[in-house]
């Protein structure tokens, strides 16, 4: 044999390392073959609840209404847009609660999905608060937070607070004297101008003090709050702060003294409460 053939010949490689390697070739192709069925398995899964999800089994069989005063279930689910059958995967609850909301008289609405086929709508409702002429018969009603819910006859207002606002009305005396107050037009759904918030904030403490004898609310030129009992005398509120003082001033000069021959409740200061003819 030549060297050439010597260099050129094979070496022997130990059994025991052949037999290593082919384990460890046949390992490296078992793990390859497990993930290629793992991920296939997992793909057939997914598939397969996908079509699941989306029978009748996962569809909105059952729509239940909670908490709504105004509205009826049927205007309810209806505005909602959910049709029965529709798979519960395909609703969205934060798009539905935004749908609902929108709603005049429905304030904060929460949808919660029951699997596998109920869908529960929970409703909180809007009150109204006051009323905001929209023309010479007609009335805007309004709730605390500036809202219109709905507009109505003038001549169905008599239980609720009227505000005014009107760069004329320059104290509670002219307020008395039925200055007119400006109109608003706004529709139904949406909010009153930003200018009626301190008359808001007076209506509900009087509402929170179960005080029921103010029958209109007006914002002054001067930023002073002036309102007006059934009985015809003005009362002068002034800001929105210390109300609760103010309110309870005013009720008891109203039960402990003659307001007679008097036009005007200064309450500006609770502590020293005014009567005068100003």
């Amino acid at each position: 044999m030549t060297a050439v053939d010597d260099k050129m010949k094979v070496p022997k490689i130990d059994p025991r390392i052949r037999e290593r390697r082919n384990k460890v070739f046949r390992s490296s192709g078992r793990k390859r073959l497990y993930a290629i069925v793992t991920i296939i398995l997992t793909f057939v899964l997914l598939l397969g609840l996908h079509f699941l999800l989306r029978t009748s089994i996962f569809s909105v069989q059952t729509i239940n209404v909670y908490g709504s005063t105004h509205y009826s279930k049927g205007s309810i689910i209806s505005s909602s847009g959910v049709v029965l059958g529709t798979p519960l995967t395909e609703i969205d609850p934060k798009v539905v609660a935004k749908r609902l909301e929108s709603m005049p008289w429905n304030a904060a609405v929460t949808v919660h999905k029951n699997w596998p086929s109920t869908l529960n709508i929970s409703v909180t409702g809007r009150f109204p608060l006051v009323v905001i002429a929209e023309s010479a018969t007609t009335d805007l009603l309004v709730d605390s937070t500036g809202r219109v819910l709905a507009q109505q006859s003038s001549a169905l207002s008599g239980n609720w607070i009227r505000l005014c606002w009107s760069s004329n009305i320059s104290s509670s005396k002219q307020l008395k004297s039925q200055a007119g107050c400006t109109f608003q037009s706004v529709p139904v759904g949406s909010f009153i101008s930003a200018k009626y918030r301190p008359l808001l904030v007076v209506a509900s403490a009087l509402r929170s003090s179960h005080f029921s004898q103010i029958t209109e609310l007006a914002l002054s030129s001067n930023g002073g709050i002036d309102g007006l009992l059934r009985s015809g005398v003005a009362v002068r509120f002034g800001s929105t702060s210390l109300l609760d003082q103010k309110i309870r001033s005013l009720g008891l000069i109203l039960k402990q003294a003659s307001i007679a021959g008097y036009s005007t409740i200064d309450v500006r200061v609770p502590a020293e409460p005014v009567l005068s003819n100003w």
